[in-house]
C-alpha cells in the first residue's frame, strides 16, 4: 500500500462573498481572455482530464499524481510523461517531487522494510529514503534513515517534510537529508528541522521557550548544521515552526516574508521581510488588531515585485468592514508599500502575470500590480488544487489554467 505522507497539494475552504462593487480595483474585463503570449490555453480552459488521482505532488514545472493503481509524471499542462505501477512503491509513502523538469526530476519517497522475528530476535523495521527518476522510474539512490529498529516505524509516524528553495536538502522527521545521494544527519529525539529558504530552522517541536530551555531558535546551514543566526522573537518562531502557511520565501531562498504576531495589548500583527543570509529585517508593515487577520497566508508574485497578504487592521474595532470581511492587500516586495486592497478574497496562486482568487463563489484573476480584474469563471467556485499555473478539480478530474502565462 502506498501512503501519502509528504507535503502534497491541498484545496482550501471557500471564503466569504465579497462586495467588489465598491472597489476601484475591479473592472469589467472579459470572462475568458487569452493568455498574453497566445501560446498556451485560454484562461480557465481545460488542459487535461486526469484519472485515478488520490494525491498530487507539484515540482517546478511538472507534477506527479499518485492513484490507486499507478504513479504518473505529468507536464505542467497535464500531458502524461511517464507511468509506473503502484507495486513498485509498495510499503512506502511519497514525500515530494523535486526538479525543474520531468526528464531530470526525482520522486522522493520513504520505504519501510520489515524483518520478521526469528526465535529470540524480535521483528525489526528499517526506514529508508529513496529517490526515483520521474521519467524512467528507475531508482537513483536509497539510503536508510533508521535501521533495525524494534519500535514501530513507518511513514505515518514521521512529520511533514519540507524542502529548501534550491531543492538540495530535505527536512524530514528529525533528519536533514541531502537530495544528491540521500546522506542524512540526525538532530536527535524531539528536535525538528524545517526548511526555510536555503536554510534549516531547528526547534524542539513545541515552542521556542517552553521546553528544553530554548530562548531562541537557530537558522542553520543544512550541509554542516552550523548556526548562521537565530530568531529570538517568540512569535516569529511560533509561526515558522507551527504554521508553515504563514510564511513564504523568495525563489532564490535569500528572503523570508512572514506573518508575525507581536505580543501586547492590543495585539499587533505584522508582515515582515527579513534576510535569510544575515537575519536582518528589510522592512515591516504593522497593524493593530483585536482579533487578528482571518487568514495569515503569504503569497508571492515575485517577478511582479508583489506580496499578497490579508489586511493587518481589518479586524480593528474602529475600522472593521461592516460585514466583517477580510481585505487582501497587494504590497511591494521591495519596500512593503501598499499597492491595492480588495475585500472578501481567498488567494489561490500567483505569478508575474496574475493572481488567482476566489470571490463571490467564482474564480477570478487579478493584475498583481494593480488588483484590476483580468477575467473570471462562473464555472469554478473554488481554488481546487493549485499546480503552478493550473489547478486540479477532483469532482470532474479537470486540470484548468488559472493563471495567465508568465512567459
Amino acid at each position: 500500500m502506498l501512503i501519502a505522507c509528504g507535503p502534497q497539494e491541498e484545496s482550501r475552504n471557500r471564503p466569504p462573498s465579497p462586495d467588489t462593487s465598491s472597489s476601484k480595483a475591479t473592472s469589467d474585463a472579459g470572462k475568458n481572455p487569452s493568455t498574453p503570449s497566445g501560446k498556451r490555453e485560454a484562461l480557465f480552459a481545460t488542459s487535461a482530464t486526469l484519472e485515478d488521482v488520490e494525491n498530487l505532488y507539484s515540482a517546478r514545472d511538472f507534477f506527479v499524481s499518485v492513484g490507486r493503481d499507478s504513479v504518473v509524471t505529468h507536464a505542467a499542462n497535464g500531458t502524461e510523461i511517464a507511468r509506473s505501477g503502484i507495486a513498485a512503491f509498495e510499503d512506502g509513502c511519497v514525500i515530494a517531487a523535486v526538479g525543474s523538469a520531468p526528464e531530470s526530476g526525482s520522486l522522493i519517497w520513504g520505504k519501510v522494510t520489515q524483518k520478521p522475528a526469528a526465535g529470540l530476535e524480535p521483528e525489526t523495521w528499517t526506514l529508508s529514503i529513496v529517490a526515483t527518476d520521474t521519467r524512467t522510474y528507475k531508482q537513483r539512490w536509497s539510503k536508510p534513515l533508521v535501521a533495525d529498529s524494534t519500535e514501530a516505524l513507518g511513514c505515518p509516524d514521521v512529520r511533514e517534510a519540507t524542502l529548501t528553495s534550491d531543492e538540495k536538502w530535505l527536512a524530514y522527521g528529525q533528519w536533514v537529508i541531502s537530495l544528491a545521494d540521500g546522506t542524512s544527519r540526525a538532530l536527535g529525539d524531539g528536535m525538528v528541522p524545517r526548511a526555510v529558504g536555503n536554510t534549516v530552522l531547528v526547534f524542539d517541536g513545541v515552542c521556542a521557550n517552553c521546553i528544553n530551555g530554548m530562548t531562541s531558535v537557530p537558522i542553520t546551514d543544512p550541509a554542516t548544521g552550523r548556526t548562521l543566526f537565530s530568531f529570538s522573537e517568540h512569535d516569529v518562531i511560533g509561526d515558522l515552526s507551527d504554521a508553515p502557511g504563514k510564511f513564504a520565501t523568495s525563489s532564490d531562498g535569500s528572503t523570508l516574508f512572514i506573518a508575525r504576531r507581536i505580543s501586547g495589548s492590543p495585539l499587533t500583527y505584522a508582515l515582515q521581510s527579513r534576510s535569510l543570509v544575515t537575519g536582518k529585517v528589510n522592512w515591516e508593515v504593522k497593524g493593530v488588531s483585536y482579533t487578528g487577520p482571518v487568514s495569515q497566508r503569504v503569497t508571492l508574485a515575485e517577478n511582479a515585485d508583489v506580496v499578497i497578504f490579508p489586511d493587518l487592521a481589518a479586524a480593528n474595532e474602529q475600522g472593521a468592514d461592516p460585514e466583517g470581511r477580510q481585505k487582501e492587500l497587494g504590497l511591494s516586495l521591495s519596500d512593503g508599500k501598499r499597492l491595492w486592497a480588495i475585500p472578501g478574497l481567498e488567494v489561490c496562486a500567483a505569478n508575474a502575470a496574475g493572481v488567482a482568487v476566489e470571490a463571490n463563489n467564482q474564480l477570478v484573476v487579478l493584475d498583481p500590480r494593480t488588483g484590476r480584474q483580468l477575467g473570471y469563471s462562473p464555472d469554478r467556485t473554488d481554488c481546487g488544487t493549485p499546480l503552478g499555473e493550473y489547478s486540479y478539480y477532483s469532482d470532474d478530474g479537470a486540470l484548468i489554467r488559472i493563471l495567465p502565462s508568465a512567459e
